[in-house]
């Protein structure tokens, strides 16, 4: 698409290169120019001081420039066009390249969040899920698939790269922190000297039995 708006922003140069030869060459022979003359033509036309100077003007010119520039829906449109052929070589070309791949997950990364968020709260989604899970056959194989040494291992490194993150870290430190803090709370201490006592008691009936 904005190959052609390009090549449109390119015929008033052409034709007016075209013209001016035209012009210069009746005098000398009135036989048309074949394809490779004229290309040759055109090619030495937008080398000229004359063709560049024109493209700058028309490239600054704020009416070529939102003809040019194609609007977001222009761009979501071809976009969405191109990737339903999973026959374009162009598209499968793109996916074999995991720059593109990583920067496309990237930007779909809230969407699908989003989107899972939505489908979370749909009742027949979740009653799909519920299904799913409840199937003896799917229980089956999840229990074949924890018993793998692949899926321990990655599970290992899971936890492992879990206990080395900052975040979860300092989540861990908070809680435990939280739990000293209850332990030491006068309630807490208060219910810990009464179940002491009380064990105490029970210890000494039993001993004069």
């Amino acid at each position: 698409m904005l190959n052609k708006r390009f090549t449109f922003a390119l015929i008033p140069v052409v034709a007016c290169g075209l013209l001016l030869s035209s012009c210069g060459t009746t005098s000398q022979s009135q036989s048309q120019p074949d394809y490779k003359s004229t290309k040759t033509m055109v090619l030495d036309i937008l080398q000229t001081d004359e063709a560049k100077k024109t493209m700058e003007t028309m490239m600054k010119d704020e009416s070529f420039q939102k003809n040019l520039i194609m609007n977001p829906e222009t761009v979501r449109s071809t976009l969405i066009q191109s990737i339903a052929k999973p026959d374009n070589p162009h598209i499968k070309q793109a996916f074999k390249d995991p720059k593109f791949t990583s920067t496309l997950a990237k930007s779909m990364k809230d969407e699908n969040k989003k989107l899972l968020k939505e489908l979370m709260k749909d009742p027949e989604y979740q009653q799909m899920m519920l299904s799913i899970l409840k199937d003896p056959e799917y229980e089956k194989s999840l229990l074949d698939l924890m018993k793998t040494s692949v899926y321990r291992k990655q599970t290992m490194q899971i936890m492992k790269d879990s206990l080395e993150s900052p975040m979860f870290q300092a989540e861990m430190l908070k809680i435990m922190t939280k739990a000293q803090e209850d332990m030491m709370s006068p309630q807490s201490l208060n219910e810990g000297k009464k179940k002491g006592e009380k064990k105490k008691g029970k210890k000494s009936k039993m001993d004069r039995e």
